[in-house]
């Protein structure tokens, strides 16, 4: 079963973005065999983003910075809402709760994409294989 994986990045390169200050996300597919490669790079809708942070202001709880996610939808949530997780430099609480109820994974680290998407992919593949995840954070 392939799956997409979406990285918040600045450079193409590295993965040193927080969830809310990502534009746009890397969309990378894993195959069945555990390969991955680059698919597309996904933008989020200035529109929609906009439309959530003034919803956010005309209830009151917006506190500045954009949308901190807590309305009943997150523009940049719904952009990724086809893949099974998110890797970002950081993911607030509010957004955490949005990417569960889509099934969406999350992932705080920061670094270069190659080797967090190792992991990533060897810690599905174990996961859905059920197998033993001891290791993982020593792969290189």
């Amino acid at each position: 079963m392939s799956y997409k994986i979406a990285i918040a990045s600045s450079d193409q390169a590295n993965i040193d973005l927080n969830f809310g200050s990502a534009a746009q996300f890397l969309i990378y597919e894993v195959s069945d065999d555990g390969a991955f490669g680059f698919l597309e790079q996904r933008a989020v809708s200035e529109t929609a983003l906009l439309g959530a942070v003034f919803a956010c202001q005309d209830k009151g709880e917006c506190k500045g910075g954009g949308c901190h996610g807590s309305g009943p939808s997150n523009p940049r949530v719904d952009s990724i809402a086809d893949c099974r997780c998110v890797l970002s430099k950081k993911t607030g609480t509010p957004i955490l709760k949005q990417l569960d109820k889509k099934a969406i994974s999350s992932f705080e680290i920061e670094g270069d994409i190659y080797e967090a998407l190792q992991k990533i992919t060897l810690y599905f593949h174990r996961v859905d294989h059920h197998q033993t995840l001891r290791g993982i954070a020593n792969v290189r």
